[in-house]
This record gives structure tokens, C-alpha cells and sequence, in this order.
């Protein structure tokens, strides 16, 4: 007498695990960043892209991040250890750069001085890394040393520092 409710019920079971079944179908958020964009202009002479820019100018002034709209997600609290004459701001970040992946933002800051830099920071172990950011870096650097405006010697680097991988813009004084 209540066959019609048990086979109500298999088709109300079988929409709803259809449904769910369509929802997993679309697009999966990217395990990591792409920073292109944010980073561009970094190997053109240490060019800040404005995002970059209220990035950095935000962090050094109070450790908040400011980040694309896409990204939040991607980027990890602020880490800062205060040294005796400046501070070491890193931001953990799960990103890839012109297709290398990132572990980190790591910023320079100084107490009353002029130590100030920002840098990339690389998954250590990757192939080509080296092959790939030393020329960039190096050609950067050119760029930098070449224009009459350089007043404080701001220079671009690539290679491993403490065991990491980076790409760091110098702009020291």
C-alpha cells in the first residue's frame, strides 16, 4: 500500500546524490597562486606592480596584508622577527611564479636605517630554478646599475640565502 512512498523516496535519494555529484564537477580552485601579475616587473629592473606595492607599503607599516582579491586564501599570517637594527617580515604563500613554485614573501625592513628590501621566496629542490631567475636577476641588476636615477645603488640578486632559494630587490641605502 505505501509502495509509492519507499519508490518517492529512491527518487528524491538519487536527485539529491545527482546534485551533489554535479556540484564536484566544476572547476577546482588552483592548489597555488599564479603571482605573475602581482610580481610583474620585479625582473625589469625591480619594477613594483601596484598590487606588490600596497602589499609591501602595508606590511612594513603594520604586518596587515593586503592582497588581491583572488589570493587571500593562497597566503599564510605574517611571520616578523625582530633583529637588532631591522625587521624580517615573512609571508608564507602558496604560489608559482612564471611557472616556479613560491613558499614565501620575505621583506627587509629597517629601524631607523635604510635597509629595505623585498624577495621571493622558492621551494628549494626545483630542476631549473637557478637556470631560470639567475639570468633574470642578472639582467635586472643591469638595468638597475645602468640608470642615472639609482641614486642609492639598488641592485637585484638571485641564489640561496639561509638555505632558501630567493629572488630579493635590494633597494638599501
Amino acid at each position: 500500500m505505501l509502495d509509492w512512498l519507499e519508490t518517492a523516496g529512491d527518487f528524491l535519494m538519487g536527485t539529491a546524490i545527482s546534485t551533489l555529484s554535479v556540484v564536484g564537477l566544476g572547476p577546482d580552485e588552483p592548489v597555488r597562486y599564479q603571482m605573475d601579475t602581482f610580481l610583474a616587473g620585479m625582473t625589469e629592473g625591480c619594477e613594483i606592480s601596484s598590487d606588490l606595492g600596497v602589499f609591501w607599503e602595508q606590511l612594513v607599516a603594520d604586518g596587515t596584508l593586503i592582497v588581491p582579491a583572488d589570493a587571500g586564501a593562497y597566503f599564510s599570517a605574517t611571520q616578523i622577527a625582530v633583529r637588532e637594527d631591522h625587521r624580517e617580515l615573512r609571508v608564507p604563500v602558496q604560489g608559482t611564479w612564471m611557472g616556479h613554485e613560491v613558499a614565501g614573501i620575505s621583506v627587509i625592513a629597517g629601524i631607523d636605517n635604510g635597509y629595505s628590501s623585498i624577495g621571493v621566496v622558492f621551494e628549494p629542490g626545483q630542476q631549473v630554478l637557478d637556470a631560470a631567475f639567475a639570468p633574470l636577476a642578472a639582467q635586472s641588476d643591469a638595468i638597475m646599475q645602468a640608470d642615472p636615477d639609482n641614486l642609492v645603488g639598488a641592485s637585484a640578486v638571485y641564489g640561496t640565502f639561509v638555505g632558501e632559494p630567493q629572488y630579493i630587490c635590494d633597494f638599501s641605502n
